[in-house]
Formats: C-alpha cells, sequence, structure tokens
C-alpha cells in the first residue's frame, strides 16, 4: 500500500524559511534516490503553487549536515 503524499502548504514553507537568511542557499535532494535536483522555476496552478524541479543523473551524492 502507497503511503499518502504529504502535503506541504506555502504556511509551512514561510515558517521554515522564515528562519533562514535571504542569502541562504536552497537544495532539493531525494534521498530515496541519494540524487540531488535543480530548481527550474514556480508558476500558479489552478489552486496550488507548483515548483518545478529538473532530475539530474549526473548530479554528484550530496552528503547533507545533520539536523
Amino acid at each position: 500500500m502507497m503511503e499518502p503524499m504529504p502535503i506541504l502548504t506555502v504556511g509551512d514553507l514561510r515558517s521554515e524559511l522564515g528562519r533562514w537568511s535571504d542569502q541562504t542557499p536552497v537544495t532539493f535532494y531525494s534521498p530515496l534516490r541519494k540524487q540531488g535536483f535543480r530548481f527550474y522555476r514556480y508558476r500558479a496552478g489552478e489552486q496550488v503553487l507548483v515548483l518545478e524541479i529538473n532530475e539530474y543523473p549526473e548530479t554528484p551524492d550530496v552528503v547533507l549536515p545533520v539536523p
């Protein structure tokens, strides 16, 4: 059985991003694929904000800091 996809809201993003400086880089990473992704663009859907990212197979493994 598939797990339900968690819903991330704009409020969730604002809450987390508010802790960081405006100059802090943002990275996208899939722990399942152990692969980085690159931000492409954002656009408005009908009732959602769509963040588009691209998969890059040549992305080197990323070692993330432990929180």
